[in-house]
């Protein structure tokens, strides 16, 4: 599973920090939205410039986001569709921080973004402390490529409280409940099935999502959904007549010993079906 550190500016960190934002438009100056091994659910980490902020030279972490969606536009569309949550207050001030990162001092026709959910804050922690060591002549972002690394971060990140953010600590135990689920299921993938059936089953947990606040797609899932609430964690599978019911019970298990692999904190892992088949749902949550 990807994250990736970039490097950010600390007046704009400020800005959504003192204003406490939870979504955030992660703006660039680059138009491409296309990065490998990198998509909507994965961790972008705010690596700060601010002198204050450093350990001898490495630059400090203060704060994360989890990507919901890229998104682009000119700097006109993404200040009318975000505003403030482009991290300034004017639009004068956004055209201005573009310009003061652009190569070539003009401002561009288009620019990208991530847009971040679960925006969170916290004192300065440091790769070094994970155990990974990055130059520091680093001018936009690396991949945090080692699992293992994001864990100690979000781990590192607890501890580290803000008064700005005073739900940080629930904030960051969430995330570590969905990395654990999103590596989860980079793990043992979806159950395969036939381009027809990945259509309907689709088709059908987008209608199940219309009808149950709070579920999503399990990143880049067909047929598998999940809703997170606090420390409970519930999955629900596509099913239908022509499922084969033994694969969604070995699917389940493959969950709960991954979960329990990749998951320290305490969590509670529920499972159910699109066709909310009780006895179905029975089995899940009571099979070994």
């Amino acid at each position: 599973m990807a994250a990736i550190a970039y490097i950010t500016d600390s007046k704009m960190l400020e800005l959504h920090r003192l204003n406490r934002h939870k979504t955030i438009n992660f703006w660039r100056i680059s138009t491409n939205t296309n990065f490998s091994d990198f998509m909507e659910g994965d961790l972008v980490f705010f690596l700060s410039k601010d002198k204050e902020h450093r350990q001898g030279n490495e630059k400090g972490i203060v704060g994360f986001g989890r990507l919901a969606y890229f998104t682009s536009g000119s700097i006109k569309t993404m200040w009318d569709r975000y505003g403030v949550n482009n991290g300034y207050r004017t639009l004068e001030e956004f055209k201005e921080a573009i310009l003061r990162v652009s190569k070539d001092r003009k401002l561009p026709k288009k620019i990208s973004g991530f847009y971040l959910e679960n925006v969170t804050f916290f004192q300065p922690v440091y790769l070094s402390e994970c155990g990974m060591q990055i130059s520091d002549r680093v001018e936009s972002y690396v991949y945090l490529k080692d699992e293992d690394v994001v864990v100690k971060l979000l781990t590192l990140a607890k501890d580290a409280g803000d008064i700005w953010s005073s739900d940080n600590l629930k904030a960051i135990r969430t995330e570590e409940l969905l990395y654990a689920l999103f590596r989860t299921h980079r793990k043992i993938r979806d159950i395969s099935m036939n381009d027809k059936t990945a259509r309907k089953a689709k088709k059908i947990l987008q209608q199940y999502m219309d009808n149950n606040e709070g579920f999503r797609f399990v990143q880049d899932s067909l047929n598998e959904l999940y809703k997170a609430d606090d420390y409970n964690i519930e999955i629900v599978f596509y099913r239908d007549k022509d499922s084969d019911d033994k694969l969604l019970i070995g699917q389940m298990a493959l969950y709960r010993y991954y979960m329990n692999r990749f998951c320290d904190a305490y969590y509670r892992l529920r499972f159910g079906t699109s066709d909310e088949d009780e006895e179905m749902k029975y089995i899940l949550n009571t099979a070994e």
